[in-house]
């Protein structure tokens, strides 16, 4: 007789409840499920790809070493004006502000849990790339060999965009599976190119970011569902509680690796706590609108995805640009060297609920 059957004979437990309690405790089945074996590939690919960088980098006694410089070199004097374009079009595709925008329109049209997962992981991310930049403070390639219309000013290493571009669309290859796995290899390719083709990153620049982005993603597959099961058992004052000190943390680290660290340093601490203001805000609005709103992303008309766009884009509008805009004209009027800043943080403060609260609200009282 199994092991199971003799369990089940002696102490009345059922086989069933037995072989799901034995595959939690097993150390070995967990470790062997397909999502765990997927994160150890892309762990082993990121520290593959962070220790090839970092290899290449620092055995060289100048930032362009041979490997980075020959690349560059090579693009700068191949360049068409045609291609360039292409390149930039593409490159602005991998900024956090279009996908943040990508990202609002998948949480109102198809499925608001997994995408604020995914708005999670982007600005945090964006966080933690801000950091890195702070502590390797190496610069990108010469500025006359940047594209035109792109002006940079952190630290190259490592790179946003394809650090954001593989959690962005892996994500989403996670969560849809074989409909995105070509998406999600392709375009985080297509947009590192395009950063070393346009001269503003380095070749070890885009991989060190592949590195993190795997990891990211390796991390979130490890641990992300056993956060969310334990943070589901919690009051929503415990989750608020969470998200509030988990981004005090974000912010601490940021200021004390930036300030007076790095050039600009005023303007990167500036657009991190942006971040992390909208990280916490967000949270918290996640948090309570199942009880305040409980929106709905089923819909059954064709026509209410359109409204719901023009809902959501026109919420992004006046939050984003419109208040922006009004904040400008008190910060020429008002002679304080902080008001920039303050009035930049409660603006990204109001995005989390104008996007998670306000706009499916209105939604929900329009029956759309």
């Amino acid at each position: 007789m199994s092991l199971t059957g003799i369990i089940h004979k002696e102490y009345g437990v059922k086989t069933t409840q037995f072989t799901r309690f034995y595959k939690k405790l097993n150390p070995l089945y967990c470790i062997m499920k397909k999502k765990n074996i997927i994160a150890i590939i892309m762990t082993a690919i990121g520290i593959a790809l962070i220790t090839t960088a970092l290899v290449i980098v620092y055995t060289s006694y100048q930032r362009a070493n041979p490997i980075d410089a020959a690349i560059t070199n090579y693009f700068y004097a191949n360049r068409s004006e045609s291609l360039e374009l292409i390149m930039y079009i593409i490159t602005y595709l991998g900024e956090s502000l279009v996908y943040f925008g990508m990202l609002l329109l998948l949480y109102y049209l198809w499925d608001k849990k997994k995408t604020f997962r995914t708005m999670s992981l982007i600005i945090a991310s964006t966080v933690v790339n801000t950091s890195a930049k702070a502590i390797f403070r190496l610069e990108r390639p010469p500025k006359y060999q940047h594209y035109s219309l792109i002006d940079e000013i952190s630290s190259g290493l490592p790179s946003g965009h394809a650090q954001n571009s593989t959690i962005f669309w892996g994500t989403l290859g996670i969560f849809l599976k074989k409909i995105m796995i070509v998406f999600s290899i392709l375009m985080p390719l297509l947009i590192g190119f395009s950063r070393i083709y346009l001269g503003v990153h380095w070749f070890t620049d885009v991989i060190m970011g592949y590195g993190i982005g795997f990891l990211v993603l390796a991390l979130y597959i490890f641990f992300g569902e056993y956060i969310e099961n334990f943070l589901n058992e919690k009051s929503a004052t415990i989750k608020i509680l969470v998200a509030i000190a988990v981004t005090a943390i974000f912010a601490v680290i940021v200021i004390f690796l930036l300030y007076n660290r790095v050039e600009n340093d005023i303007e990167l601490i500036s657009g991190a706590l942006k971040l992390i203001v909208l990280l916490t805000t967000l949270s918290i609005s996640y948090t309570v609108e199942g009880s305040l709103i409980n929106f709905n992303n089923e819909i059954d008309k064709w026509w209410k995805y359109i409204v719901r766009i023009l809902i959501g884009g026109a919420t992004f509008g006046i939050f984003y640009f419109g208040v922006s805009m009004l904040f400008d004209l008190a910060i020429n009027a008002v002679a304080w060297v902080g008001i920039e800043l303050t009035l930049d943080l409660i603006r990204y403060a109001m995005l989390g609920p104008a996007f998670l609260l306000l706009a499916p609200w209105i939604m929900m009282k329009l029956k759309v």
